[in-house]
């Protein structure tokens, strides 16, 4: 289309993020515009956001809930659990993931194959578009880190939300989120997909609100400080909407070039184009050096030496623990294993990964997971 001189609006944000620099080069050299919107949250303007309203700022960091499928799951889930708080048969009455998967399609906000929403690729690609405009460079999704909340070696279950919920233990004071996060660090751009605490009362509260198939975003700028966007995400209607608009807003940019005399009918539309980038993906900051502080979960049986072995390996990374509990009311598997959170301080985030996967060698450790708490 682009090479006929078409303008284009596009949905799909794999084949943008993945293809960002020959496409925004071969739009401006025919001079067609290209929206694509409908790319990123859904039914939250967060891409004119980003072109128009913060492209006069140099913007810092942004953290979003850009996936409309995970976070219907996890509010779910969530709901279950705080309905049944006091029941004592807390883990019949939980709400597993596959079955608030199963809701999620039902209502058309899951795809029939959803391992791209589950294992955090559709945020990653999401995050590598808004970071090109964000920072006006080209990112690689390839080289963006990213955890999803459900892949081969971690997954969320429902003991984790009565963990965070219980009044026993952390009492709500989160909200489990799978964001998708950009910073300036290292003076590169620093990006990463991955599970989150966001706290309910603390800076990031707009975020942690957001429920059901709604995207929300923080946006931080040196001048304009913080921005709070909200929308529906997942579903049909959303992307409908947000295409619609690309479709209005470039056939009036059309008509007013055409009636301007512009020597191109994009024309006009062409200062929305965001640079090309080079082909080579920009150089990014080293997510192993980001600090982060958050709980290690784990399962493991009730056998003599278990937490001896675990405290080992974190004092061998230097990571400081500052508690550990043990939630009894969940057991799992013939074996009898049951979850524990190790609440740790802020600690290189390589360091981290390093003890989960000397965790998981361990003989009786099943299935650990690290939640880091965001701060930005």
């Amino acid at each position: 289309a682009i090479a006929r001189g078409k303008p284009v609006v596009t949905a799909n944000k794999e084949a943008l993020a993945k293809h960002w620099p020959e496409i925004m080069a071969r739009a401006r050299r025919r001079g067609v515009p290209v929206g694509f919107e409908a790319t990123v949250g859904g039914g939250m303007p967060v891409v004119r956001a980003m072109q128009r309203h913060c492209s006069g700022d140099e913007i810092e960091s942004f953290a979003g809930i850009l996936n409309g499928t995970c976070n219907f799951i996890l509010t779910r889930m969530k709901e279950y659990i705080v309905r049944h708080l006091e029941d004592r048969e807390i883990q019949k009455r939980s709400l597993p993931l596959e079955e608030a998967l199963a809701q999620a399609q039902r209502r058309g906000y899951a795809e029939p194959d959803p391992s791209n929403d589950l294992n955090g690729s559709d945020t990653k690609y999401k995050v590598a578009i808004l970071a090109n405009l964000a920072f006006d460079t080209f990112v690689d999704p390839a080289d963006i880190y990213c955890e999803g909340i459900w892949e081969e070696s971690q997954r969320i279950v429902p003991s984790d939300l009565y963990f965070l919920h219980h009044p026993r233990y952390l009492a709500g004071k989160f909200a489990l989120k799978l964001v998708g996060v950009a910073e300036r660090r290292y003076g590169r751009p620093t990006l990463r997909v991955h599970p989150a605490l966001v706290e309910e009362a603390g800076p990031l509260g707009d975020l942690a609100a957001v429920s059901e198939n709604f995207n929300g975003i923080v946006i931080r700028g040196r001048r304009l400080q913080t921005q709070f966007i909200k929308g529906l995400g997942a579903g049909p209607q959303p992307t409908t909407i947000s295409v619609a608009s690309d479709v209005r807003e470039i056939a009036t940019g059309m008509l007013r070039a055409r009636a301007a005399g512009a020597s191109a009918p994009g024309e006009a539309a062409l200062a929305d184009l965001p640079a090309a980038g080079t082909r080579r993906g920009a150089a990014l900051g080293d997510v192993r050096r980001v600090p982060t502080r958050g709980y290690l979960r784990s399962f493991s049986p009730d056998v003599k030496g278990i937490y001896a072995r675990k405290l080992e390996i974190l004092a061998r990374h230097k990571v400081n623990v500052q508690s550990v509990v043990n939630v009894r009311e969940f057991v799992y598997g013939r074996d009898r294993v049951m979850p524990d959170y190790i609440e740790i301080d802020a600690t290189p985030d390589g360091a981290v990964r390093d003890v989960l996967r000397a965790f998981r060698r361990l003989k009786n450790v099943r299935d650990p997971m690290y939640f880091r708490i965001l701060e930005l």
